[in-house]
This record gives structure tokens, sequence and C-alpha cells, in this order.
């Protein structure tokens, strides 16, 4: 993650010896290029980190500085540690305690100086289910050691597929995990929800995805292509804490008999059936017309399964 390598870095120039973009980006394991990007980015942030040319070149920190509590509010450093926090529950708790007690460390500092240090008051949860974590630890390895896996995919329609991929990103995103990934079986990059992967196993498949620059975070292109149209429905006053949550207020509005309107744009593919019935308070669809018919076939369905006299 960036955020821990820039970390990285830092503390690595703080002990105070000049280091080669070479040697940083066989520490970090990651390309020159990167490691030029991350030095731009902490000079950006206010630190004061030098490059000097020649055979004998690199980065160092202006003589003097030392990281302080002077450096950060006593409230970035929380956040800081709230942020690390929210990550315990996917990352081994090794790689995060360090980093923790440095930014506690931080906090001390200030405190001794009489600087008051007030408890916290954000608190994130990402961690997943017991099974999830136990995939998340494989993928989040495998993207480490560069290896490729063979996994057993459900997809929204519950269509089973087996499929070698090549991880590249963990991500959370609309409330869940996703591993972005080469697929071999599709030729290009995609999003797996990681709570549809039935099964993981290893290969000794060597890697041929393209490179890819997951710092520009790729896969908010991954719906691009889809196809948006005008969506309208209503529904009675209980969903109303539904609809909140997925749109702004400009799409909500009361009619005269007192439903909720709703009218947006968004890809209506077919994961959006089980979403609708989802939201209840007597939905109604208007548009498109075609969503219309297939939410009445998958109602028809429903109806035909748990309704009829047996």
């Amino acid at each position: 993650m960036k955020a821990e390598r820039l970390l990285a870095i830092l503390n690595i120039l703080l002990g105070g010896k000049r280091v080669s973009a070479r040697e940083l980006a066989e520490e970090l394991e990651v390309s020159e290029r990167t490691v030029y990007r991350d030095v731009e980015a902490l000079s950006e942030a206010g630190f004061p980190v030098y490059a000097t040319a020649g055979r004998d070149g690199g980065f160092s920190l202006i003589e003097g500085f030392r990281m302080s509590g002077q450096l950060f509010s006593t409230g970035e450093v929380q956040h800081l540690i709230s942020a690390l926090d929210s990550l315990s529950g996917v990352r081994p708790e090794t790689e995060l305690e360090q980093l923790k007690r440095k930014f506690t460390l931080l906090l001390g500092e200030s405190s001794g100086r009489g600087v008051p240090c007030t408890g916290n008051r954000v608190y994130i949860e990402h961690t997943p289910s017991r099974r999830e974590k136990a995939i998340i630890d494989l993928l989040d390895a495998s993207i480490t050691s560069s290896t490729v896996l063979s996994i057993t995919y459900c997809d929204v329609q519950g269509r089973e597929s087996v499929r070698d991929i090549e991880c590249q990103a963990l991500v959370y995103q609309w409330q869940s995990w996703f591993v972005y990934a080469w697929c071999r079986l599709r030729s290009s990059f995609r999003m797996f929800r990681v709570g549809r992967i039935l099964s993981v196993e290893h290969t000794p498949l060597e890697r041929v995805s393209p490179s890819v620059n997951t710092e520009e975070r790729p896969w908010r292109h991954e719906w691009e292509g889809d196809v948006f149209s005008d969506l309208v429905f209503t529904t009675d006053r209980s969903a109303r804490g539904r609809l909140v949550e997925f749109f702004s207020p400009d799409d909500i509005r009361e009619t005269d008999d007192g439903r909720l309107l709703v009218r947006t744009r968004m890809p209506c593919g077919d994961w959006i059936l089980s979403w609708l019935i989802s939201i209840g308070g007597g939905l109604s669809v208007s548009e498109p017309a075609d969503l219309r018919a297939r939410l009445c076939a998958a109602a028809r369905e429903i109806v035909e399964k748990n309704c009829v006299d047996r």
C-alpha cells in the first residue's frame, strides 16, 4: 500500500544515511520510478527530502530534521491510528503494530508537552468474515510472491467457473472486499468479489499478465463500459431508509399520494433484480419496461415456489 511505503521510506531516511533510488527500490520491492513518485509525494507533504546527483548521490533528509509530535496535530495522528486499526482484520498484526507504536509515541510526546490528546472518535470496521479472511490471506500472499492461483468463482447469476488468476490488489469498496486480478479465462483484468470465491488453490504456473500500475486505481474503470438506463420506480415511505443509502436527495421526491419516487440513471444488469427486491416498500418499477418485465418474471417465480398450496 502506498501509505505504508511512504512511511517505510521516511523511516529509512530518518536513519540519517543517503539512500539511492535503486536501494530503496530493492528494499521496498518496487520500481525506481515508483520510488521517485513516492519521494516527490513526501516532499509535497512537507518533508524536507532532497536529492544529490552523481555516483554517490541519493535521497536524504535535511540535517537535523527529526520527526516529532510537532509534525502532526494530535487529531491527525489519531486518525492515522484509526486507519491502521481498520486494516487489522485483513493484515497480519505484526506488520501494523510497529507503525501504530510509532504514531502512539507521537501522541505521547504531545501529551508530555501539555498538548491535550482527545480520545478517538472515529472507528472503521473492514473486518471480513472468517471464511473471507482465510481467502484474503491467500490472495494477499499471492500478490507478495507473484504466484498464480486457481479459483472456483460463483457469479451474480449463480454460475460457477474455474479460473486461473494473477492477483494485483485487494480493494475494499461498496462495503465488500474485492481482488483485482488478471483473469486467464477472459484474458483481461477483472474484479472478483471475495465473498463469491468458493475455493482457492495454488498452481505452478508463471505469471504472464501485462504490467499494471495499481496506484492509478484501474479498477475504477471496471464498469465504465456498462450501459446506463433511465431507472424510475416508486416505493412507500417504509423504504426511505434504504433509498437514502444509495441515492442522492435530488433523485428522490414525494408524490401526491405520499409515495416516494426515484428517478436516476444506472446500469441495469442481472444483479439489479435482487437489489430492487431487497428495497421492499411496495416497490413498483415504471422504467425501463424490459426491467419491469424481468422483475415481474423473477417475482412470479418466487411466488410459485413459495406461495402455492402444497
